[in-house]
C-alpha cells in the first residue's frame, strides 16, 4: 500500500534529516539526494537509506534486503523507531555479508545498535500421551514446533495437544469451537474427519480455496520431508522456524536440517511467493543452527534475481532452488 502523499512528504523529509545526522553529525533535510520509490528510501548512487515503516518495522530489514538486492546496492543503512525490531535486525545481520548497518532513532538523530541475544533452540517436550499413535493413524504428521505439538496435514495444523489434552480442529479457533461443540468426541474420529477435509483441497489443482492456499511454505516442506532427495539431502528433519507463528494465517519460512553427500549440515528453509521475511529469517536460523551451508527452497515461478541476490548475501555457502510444491504437481 502506497503512504498517502502528506506521510511520504513527511517520511521523506524524516530520512533526509536522519541521513544528513549521520553522515555530518548535523541533521540536514535538504541535502540533495535523490528521491525514490517508495515512500522511506533514499539512493545516493552508491548506499541505499531506508526509513523503516513504524506500522511493520519487523518487515523492515527484509524490505531493505530486497530492495537494495533489485537496485544492485551492496551499502545498506537502515534507520528504525522501535528499539527492540533494530535490536533483532542488529542481531540478524551479524550473519550477512556485507552486514547491513542498523541505526535507532534518536531525536533528529541516531546511533547504531547492539543486538538482541542469539536465538536458542526450545526444548522438545514429551508428547502427550498416545498423541503419536494417534495422528500416525490418521495419516496426520506429528511435529513440535516452539515447544508445542501439532499434528499437520500437508503442512496444515489440524491437531494440537494443550495442557495434556488433544484439541482437534483446522487451526486454533476451529478447535476451540470444536471442544464447545462437541464435548468428548473420540480424538481420533475428529482427527480422521478434519484430515479428510483438509486433504480434499489440498492437492493438485485445488484452485484458490483457503485450505489450498494457506502455509504453502510449510506444504512445499512436508513435501521435501518426504522427497528430500529432490535437493539432494538426506535425513531431513524439522526445525523450529525463526519467528513463531500466531495463526493459519502468519507466515513463516518453514525450516529444516539434513546432510549433503559429503555429510556437511545443510539448512534447508522453504517459502513460497516473495516473503520479505526469507532472509532475515534464515539469517537468523544461520546463527541458531549454525549449518555448513542453506538452500533457500522455493517454486521456480517464485524465483527472481533481487531474491537470489539477497540470499547471495548471507555469510555463508547459500543458493536459491526451484522446488515444485505437490499442488502444483500432477498426481
Amino acid at each position: 500500500m502506497t503512504a498517502p502523499p502528506e506521510r511520504a512528504d513527511a517520511r521523506q523529509v524524516k530520512l533526509r534529516t536522519l541521513i544528513g545526522a549521520a553522515q555530518t553529525g548535523t541533521p540536514d533535510e535538504d541535502r540533495g539526494i535523490e528521491s525514490a520509490y517508495p515512500s522511506g528510501t533514499l539512493d545516493d548512487g552508491s548506499r541505499l537509506w531506508i526509513l523503516a515503516d513504524d506500522q511493520q518495522p519487523e518487515r523492515a530489514l527484509g524490505s531493505a534486503l530486497l530492495e537494495a538486492a533489485g537496485r544492485k546496492r551492496r551499502d545498506l543503512v537502515v534507520f528504525y523507531d522501535d528499539p527492540d525490531s533494530a535490536a533483532k535486525a542488529a542481531r540478524r545481520v551479524q550473519a550477512l555479508d556485507p552486514k547491513p548497518e542498523v541505526r535507532l532513532i534518536d531525536g533528529r538523530a541516531s546511533r547504531l545498535v547492539d543486538p538482541a541475544p542469539l536465538p536458542k533452540r526450545s526444548v522438545m517436550p514429551e508428547p502427550p500421551d498416545r498423541f503419536e499413535d494417534i495422528c500416525y493413524s490418521s495419516g496426520v504428521d506429528p511435529i513440535c514446533e516452539h515447544g508445542i505439538w501439532r499434528g499437520e496435514v500437508l503442512g496444515l495444523e489440524v491437531a494440537r495437544a494443550v495442557d495434556g489434552e488433544v484439541m482437534v480442529g483446522v487451526g486454533r479457533a476451529d478447535q476451540e469451537t470444536a471442544l464447545l461443540l462437541h464435548p468428548g468426541r473420540p480424538t481420533a474420529e475428529a482427527l480422521v474427519e478434519a484430515a479428510d477435509h483438509v486433504r480434499a483441497h489440498r492437492h493438485s489443482g485445488a484452485g484458490a480455496h483457503p485450505l489450498a492456499t494457506l502455509a504453502r511454505e510449510r506444504w512445499l516442506r512436508h513435501d521435501l520431508l518426504k522427497e528430500s532427495t529432490r535437493v539432494a539431502i538426506t535425513d531431513l528433519t524439522p526445525v523450529d522456524p525463526a519467528d513463531e507463528r500466531f495463526g493459519l494465517r502468519s507466515r513463516s519460512p518453514a525450516p529444516a536440517i539434513g546432510l549433503d553427500g559429503g555429510g556437511r549440515r545443510v539448512l534447508v528453509v522453504c517459502t513460497v511467493g516473495v516473503d520479505t521475511a526469507a532472509v532475515p529469517a534464515t539469517a537468523d536460523l544461520v546463527l541458531r543452527e549454525v549449518p555448513d551451508r542453506v538452500l533457500v527452497a522455493m517454486p521456480p515461478s517464485d524465483i527472481l534475481g533481487a531474491v537470489e541476490r539477497a540470499v547471495s548475501q548471507l555469510a555463508i555457502p547459500a543458493a536459491v532452488v526451484g522446488v515444485r510444491g505437490s499442488w502444483e504437481r500432477p498426481g
